[in-house]
């Protein structure tokens, strides 16, 4: 009996060593986590010169060329006419070596309007057969052929002066005129004088620019100073004259 009880006693003992031995080693918990983030240092990363080389560059923009159109001649100089027709008046010549600005067309693109080469204040026609463009002549606008007109008239008396005995009256002189058209044209004109005579009206035709001639003869009955004028009526007014002197000697 007493066996057992020792048995027993040595059994407890025992087992409360080993529930010693098995009891778990408490883990220390992990400080918590923020939410407030962390600077970090950011590391450049390095570009390969091939990288930049290849990259795109700007594309510069071209400055816009001039839009000016040019006409030189093909290879003689070319007349420079107030119309686009060989029947208006030369105003100007384009020679070789020298160009002239372009500045419109005729309906038909057969003549080109330009700045006047021998006097750019002023504008004329070149034909398109004898000169060479350079330049875009599609957007010139198209310009109407000029009015044609008188452009002069030169009055000249024979003679300008005269002497006459007091009763040697009537007298006579002669008047010529020089009158000028630009191009094509029917002319109405007549004579005026200080002496109020009467002169019908007058036609004079004109197939070309050029000059032609009027004449006259004015019978005069007294000593005077007088004025005879040649009055262009159509297709412009225009006047111009001269004057003479008469002296009566007794």
């Amino acid at each position: 009996m007493k066996h057992l009880y020792w048995m027993v006693i040595l059994t407890v003992i025992l087992t409360s060593c080993n529930l010693d031995a098995v009891t778990p080693t408490a883990t220390p918990l992990s400080a918590p986590k923020t939410d407030t983030p962390q600077p970090v240092s950011p590391t450049p990363t390095l570009v390969p010169i091939e990288t930049l080389l290849a990259q795109d560059t700007p594309t510069a923009i071209p400055i816009a060329t001039s839009r000016v159109i040019l006409a030189s001649p093909n290879d003689q100089p070319v007349n420079c006419r107030f119309g686009p027709d060989i029947s208006y008046a030369v105003v100007g010549a384009l020679i070789v070596g020298r160009q002239a600005e372009v500045i419109g067309k005729s309906i038909d693109v057969t003549w080109w309007y330009v700045r006047n080469p021998s006097d750019p204040s002023t504008n004329c026609w070149l034909s398109a057969d004898f000169v060479a463009i350079v330049g875009n002549v599609e957007a010139l606008p198209v310009v109407s052929p000029p009015e044609i007109g008188v452009t002069n008239i030169q009055v000249q008396v024979d003679p300008v002066a005269m002497n006459v005995g007091c009763d040697a009256f009537p007298q006579t002189v002669s008047v010529t005129a020089q009158i000028t058209a630009n191009g094509p044209t029917i002319i109405t004109w007549k004579w005026e004088t200080s002496a109020a005579d009467v002169f019908a009206e007058e036609i004079l035709l004109f197939e070309s620019e050029g000059t032609k001639e009027a004449r006259t003869i004015l019978t005069l009955w007294s000593a005077n100073d007088y004025w005879v004028n040649l009055h262009v009526l159509i297709p412009n007014d225009r006047s111009e004259g001269a004057n003479f002197k008469v002296t009566c000697v007794p």
